[in-house]
């Protein structure tokens, strides 16, 4: 495995570790945005390991579609279809904790914990 994608899985792995400290201290939305993070990174870093490159976007399902695209199975666009709404909250995560003052709550952060987990294990097993 290439360095750099050795460093995006580990900084994913420690935006995760950061999100269940938010969770505990009911930091809600700055989880939301630490998943997002997280999951960002474990896409992009799989388009490096199978590509060489990723898109500079921070759409995760964008990043999902071209992920689709690489891989011959139905599996990625199986995941987009039934996660579609987290991943839509993720993306919104990530703008929000920029730029607008949404809020997210507890049942928001346990399901991106859900899409997170089930993300890496399709990507990474």
């Amino acid at each position: 495995m290439r360095d750099e994608v050795r460093v995006m899985l580990r900084r994913a792995e420690d935006f995760f570790k950061d999100a269940e400290e938010d969770f505990k201290r009911k930091s809600y939305d700055i989880a939301m945005f630490h998943i997002e993070q997280a999951c960002q990174l474990i896409i992009k870093a799989k388009l490096l390991d199978l590509i060489g490159f990723f898109e500079r976007t921070h759409s995760l399902r964008k990043l999902l579609h071209m992920l689709s695209r690489i891989f011959k199975t139905e599996d990625v666009l199986r995941f987009i279809r039934e996660n579609k709404q987290v991943l839509r909250n993720l993306e919104y995560a990530y703008i929000t904790a920029r730029y607008l003052p949404e809020e997210f709550d507890k049942e928001d952060v346990l399901e991106a914990f859900e899409v997170y987990k089930k993300l890496r294990d399709l990507l990474w097993k």
